[in-house]
């Protein structure tokens, strides 16, 4: 087939030569044309993004390090947050060791408990008094008289 072809070329008359160089020439051209605003166009959105990557790539980089350390500061009060609830967890369990000892003593000393309260209400108060009222009566002379000696 490109034989063909190429007979046909070689077979044309000059006219016919001149005709199909400048129709060739036209269509080049047409293509350089469209080659120039593909290039032009090309260029621009290439500015585009140059000029969007300067502005913006910037601002990530600094917004991606603010990210970073709140990152990290958000990990270290989890850190004390764990810490915190680690401590909660041994004093609560010491204070239920706690209340379970004396829940325990107060079980095994109740009668005590019991019979040291009944003693104390058994105690007669007002003649305790009396008796101390009555001791001091005897004793005071004693002591004045002893106090004129110092």
């Amino acid at each position: 087939m490109e034989n063909e072809e190429v007979k046909k070329v070689e077979t044309m008359s000059g006219e016919n030569m001149e005709e199909l160089l400048k129709q060739i020439l036209e269509a080049d051209k047409k293509e350089v044309k469209y080659a120039k605003r593909a290039a032009f166009f090309m260029m621009g959105l290439f500015l585009v993004f140059l000029v969007a990557a300067i502005i913006i790539v910037p601002k990530v980089v600094e917004t991606l390090s603010h990210v970073n350390t709140a990152v990290i500061s958000a990990g270290e009060t989890m850190k004390g947050a764990d810490e915190a609830l680690e401590n909660i967890n041994k004093m609560s369990e010491s204070i239920t060791g706690t209340s379970e000892q004396m829940n325990t003593m107060l079980t095994d000393n109740a009668q005590s408990l019991t019979d040291a309260v009944e003693k104390m209400n058994s105690i007669d108060f007002e003649g305790l008094n009396g008796a101390i009222q009555d001791l001091q009566d005897a004793v005071g002379p004693f002591a004045d008289f002893m106090n004129k000696f110092k």
